[in-house]
């Protein structure tokens, strides 16, 4: 975490990477768009399996990171409301909470396993093109 003026300022780091996570999927997804990327349709499904299970790890995670934002015993005074709200601002706030930043890193993971499934896709297309030109040029 970023610290400014001796407080934690976010996920700041969490948050970069999470953007450049999207950047490499981003990519992927151009290569296999412009037949530079296929996958060999065992591999695919293969890696395309653990970053979904990866992914519904990081839900879970996200789901006990959301209740970080009900923190109790901290008192009703002034001091413990600030706190019990600091607590609940770093679990979820709608984009950089903890929940917020691992329910997106989830979503990412599941496009990468869905990229994988593209490139099988595209491999199996280029494996039954080859064979049936290959079909063609026999005949003749």
């Amino acid at each position: 975490m970023t610290v400014a003026g001796g407080a934690a300022s976010g996920f700041t780091e969490a948050s970069a990477a999470l953007g450049e996570i999207s950047k490499e999927n981003s990519w992927i997804e151009q290569q296999i768009a412009g037949g530079g990327l296929s996958m060999e349709p065992a591999a695919a499904d293969s890696a395309a399996k653990v970053y979904e299970e990866k992914a519904e790890k990081a839900n879970r995670l996200a789901r006990i990171a959301d209740g970080l934002q009900q923190v109790s015993g901290l008192g009703d005074y002034p001091s413990g409301r600030q706190l019990m709200n600091k607590f609940s601002q770093k679990a979820k706030n709608g984009s950089t909470g903890a929940s917020d930043l691992l329910i997106q890193f989830a979503d990412e993971l599941r496009r990468k396993a869905d990229l994988f499934r593209q490139a099988k896709e595209k491999y199996v297309a280029t494996d039954e093109q080859i064979s049936s030109d290959l079909n063609r040029g026999s005949q003749q």
